[in-house]
């Protein structure tokens, strides 16, 4: 028989597999293990890793008591803890929403709820409404990619503000283009420093729109300044 792994530090339990749905665990920003156990729950953390006003979030990060139909004892794990830089923390639960009307779902929510407010949190519920459509999942899938700071550039760093600067929008394509032939760079090396600017909010863009094709920039990709870095 094999030993059970425990789960990584600060999660109350290890995701298990829910049908065919993906699971699996990344470093968040904070340099902890987080985990998903679905695809939607995936590219959840990976918004909040982006996320400017996020200052950590945690995966599985406690158990809140509730009874359940028949008046019986359970638990319910929320999906993620997250601590706000204006010092907010939050609950925040990944689901759908036929899931909702469910008896036993609506009381342990009711009890989520009474839990956060008696502790001056909020409680959040996403749903495949409120959650990244295929779009910005896929840009932000795309983007993770460029965390790294492998990929930080200081020349391109410079140059991108100083041209954001004096413009409020520009196309990402000639953005590029300005930088290889401003800073003498191959397109192999400002490319990517663009994406971990893009990753890390030095810069911005609508993720609604597909960013990148191929590697290549999208030609209707547009960024700017990113005003709460200024």
């Amino acid at each position: 028989m094999s030993l059970k792994r425990k789960p990584p530090e600060g999660n109350v339990r290890r995701v298990a597999p829910i049908g065919q749905n993906s699971r699996g665990n990344m470093t968040n920003k904070a340099g902890k293990r987080v985990q998903f156990e679905s695809f939607a729950e995936h590219v959840y953390a990976l918004r909040l890793d982006r996320d400017q006003t996020v200052k950590d979030y945690q995966s599985q990060p406690l158990r809140i008591p509730f009874d359940d139909p028949e008046k019986k004892g359970q638990s319910y794990t929320p999906d993620f803890m997250v601590w706000r830089h204006n010092g907010q923390i939050e609950i925040h639960e990944i689901t759908r929403t036929e899931r909702q009307s469910r008896t036993c779902i609506q009381l342990r929510e009711k009890a989520a709820q009474k839990f956060c407010q008696e502790k001056g949190w909020q409680y959040l519920i996403y749903n495949e409404k409120s959650l990244p459509q295929v779009t910005e999942a896929t840009n932000l899938l795309f983007l993770y990619a460029y965390r790294p700071t492998i990929y930080f550039n200081n020349q391109v760093a410079e140059e991108v503000l100083r041209q954001l600067d004096e413009q409020r929008k520009v196309p990402l394509r000639v953005l590029v283009n300005n930088l290889v032939q401003l800073l003498d760079l191959p397109i192999g090396t400002a490319l990517p420093a663009l994406y971990h600017l893009l990753w890390h909010g030095k810069i911005a863009t609508d993720l609604q729109t597909m960013l990148a094709l191929s590697g290549l920039p999208s030609a209707h990709t547009m960024v700017w300044r990113n005003q709460e870095d200024v």
